[in-house]
């Protein structure tokens, strides 16, 4: 599949030129079908695009009454847990905005991932439609420095399924349990957005670009649907000499 790549100065150039996507996906979206789905990655990078979609330089330029908002992924914690992507997400959007958009978030019983997971997939199917797959206008998506992205890491079985809409993830390495959306509702996404920032990034992306085999699973996704990079200087394996 083919992929784009813009490489930007610092983490606030990546965010504004994402703001100026979410805008004009945004527009074509309601034009099209009469709404905006989008759903939400977690993360430092995240973060600083919602707070700037909320600043007011962009909040009133934005159709929020016609957006709905997802997550990609959620570690099965408490609402108000200092880790929840939810948490997050209304700190830096949603709590900013006098009219916030729709949100679903995924996480009712942290300790049900089971029963959250297979709401989530009813919820997706009811509000986005189950033929063949909920289709997404927009996935944003970050990437790890092992190259996972939302929470389907290297070797996992929720890498590898091929069934689910959502997965429950349990991994003895992660700090928590988390619920992801599977690998197929994320490729049949009409447009998916990787933001990636940071020198310990760098190496992943590397691969990524360079090494068409790699079994990293952001470029397995990268095999499988096309992907819009968005990464800054500091992640980009090699300093470009002109814009990108």
């Amino acid at each position: 599949m083919t992929a784009q790549l813009h490489v930007h100065p610092d983490s606030l150039a990546v965010a504004s030129a994402v703001a100026q996507r979410w805008a004009e996906l945004a527009k074509v979206a309601i034009h099209e079908h009469g709404r905006f789905t989008v759903a939400l990655s977690g993360g430092r990078t995240p973060r600083i695009l919602y707070e700037l979609l909320a600043s007011p330089a962009w909040r009133d330029r934005l159709p929020w009454d016609q957006t709905e908002l997802y997550l990609g992924d959620e570690r099965c914690v408490p609402a108000d847990h200092v880790d929840s992507n939810a948490r997050m997400v209304h700190e830096a959007l949603l709590d900013r905005l006098p009219h916030p958009p729709l949100f679903f978030p995924m996480v009712s019983d942290p300790l049900r991932p089971d029963q959250d997971a297979a709401h989530y997939a009813s919820l997706l199917r009811e509000r986005l439609g189950d033929a063949p797959i909920p289709t997404f206008d927009l996935i944003l998506l970050g990437m790890g420095a092992d190259g996972h992205f939302a929470s389907l890491f290297p070797g996992t079985t929720a890498l590898e399924d091929r069934e689910a809409l959502v997965l429950p993830v349990r991994e003895a390495h992660l700090d928590h349990r988390r619920i992801s959306l599977s690998r197929r509702v994320i490729a049949a996404a009409r447009r998916r957005i990787v933001m990636v920032t940071g020198a310990d990034k760098r190496a992943a992306l590397a691969e990524v670009l360079h090494k068409p085999g790699s079994l990293l699973p952001i470029a397995r996704l990268q095999r499988q649907a096309s992907l819009e990079w968005h990464v800054d200087q500091a992640a980009y394996p090699v300093k470009p000499t002109a814009g990108v």
